[in-house]
């Protein structure tokens, strides 16, 4: 699977033994939370049995990738009445640090390591991303389907930052719009206030509860664990934090200069007067601090408030 740049273009080509029925292959792409992305379009013939579609920008200037996430590109074709689906796999991923913006303030490494920019980096949001127990990435314009707490709040895989529009037990008899941003009487449901007002939020719930006015109660309106939750708007995050940026600068630095080599074999105690070395393996406290730090402690304040620990309401 290809690691592919959000807002950049990528072409994905399908090689046949031969021209299928009618030199027509049809492509769609889909992102791996299950909306189609662009398509059915026809690839184009480069040759006898080549076909390729370039995914770049739209009329509108957005690119067409313009969502972190796994896509899926299935070719279709039919060969002697027989229709075939092959599929490929890309994953467009967002960077935490501009090579430009980084060689302008790191002149001295650019000679030697221009070239090696993009996989190192990659290393590092990594590295950030295991760290901060989330990744800084943009979904916009995306769905998921969840099953219900049985509580007023609904924990979401992904962060919030748009919510328009929730539905409940779609494509079933009882299917209900219980929110849509759009319509000002179906306002119900909202993203809870996360610390640090990062306008993203792991978790939705009710605003209001109902009044049964036949038995004269007050019920909380709550996501059913029996029903499924349609979830629509803009998932992760529409920025990379400037603290993720410059952690991801600092840690940078120490992979180009070595300075996590000794950190990448284990050693987390050296003393030069008898070179004596001290793996992480030596004890359980040693073996813990570890793997709870970047390797760059300049790097872990600057991830701390961006590190996710999550709890869930009882509610």
């Amino acid at each position: 699977m290809d690691d592919v740049k959000i807002n950049t273009s990528k072409t994905l080509t399908l090689t046949l033994p031969g021209d299928p029925t009618g030199n027509i292959v049809s492509v769609s792409l889909y992102h791996e939370l299950g909306s189609l992305v662009s398509g059915p379009t026809n690839a184009t013939r480069s040759s006898a049995g080549v076909y390729s579609i370039t995914y770049g920008q739209n009329a509108s200037g957005i690119y067409i990738l313009n969502s972190s996430g796994k896509h899926r590109a299935d070719f279709t074709y039919t060969v002697s009445g027989t229709s075939y689906t092959q599929s490929q796999y890309i994953n467009v991923y967002t960077p935490y640090t501009s090579i430009d913006t980084f060689f302008e303030d790191h002149s001295d490494l650019e000679t030697d390591y221009y070239d090696q920019f993009d996989k190192m980096q990659k290393k590092i949001r990594n590295i950030i991303n295991t760290f901060c127990g989330q990744s800084f990435d943009y979904y916009p314009n995306k769905f998921m389907i969840l099953q219900g707490s049985g509580k007023k709040t609904l924990h979401l895989p992904l962060p919030i930052t748009t919510l328009r529009k929730v539905t409940v037990n779609i494509g079933d008899g009882d299917e209900e719009i219980l929110h849509d941003s759009t319509v000002a009487t179906l306002n119900n449901i909202e993203k809870t206030r996360e610390p640090h007002n990062f306008q993203s939020s792991y978790y939705l719930q009710f605003r209001k509860s109902y009044i049964d006015k036949t038995q004269n109660r007050i019920y909380e309106s709550k996501f059913d664990e029996d029903n499924d939750f349609k979830i629509e708007g803009d998932f992760g995050w529409q920025f990379v934090p400037s603290n993720i940026e410059q952690a991801s600068d600092l840690l940078l630095v120490d992979l180009m200069s070595d300075d996590s080599e000794i950190r990448r074999k284990g050693i987390i105690e050296v003393q030069y007067d008898s070179v004596r070395y001290k793996t992480a393996g030596s004890g359980v406290s040693s073996k813990a601090s570890f793997f709870e730090s970047t390797g760059n402690i300049d790097a872990d304040v600057l991830l701390m408030d961006y590190t996710l620990f999550v709890m869930d309401y009882v509610v």
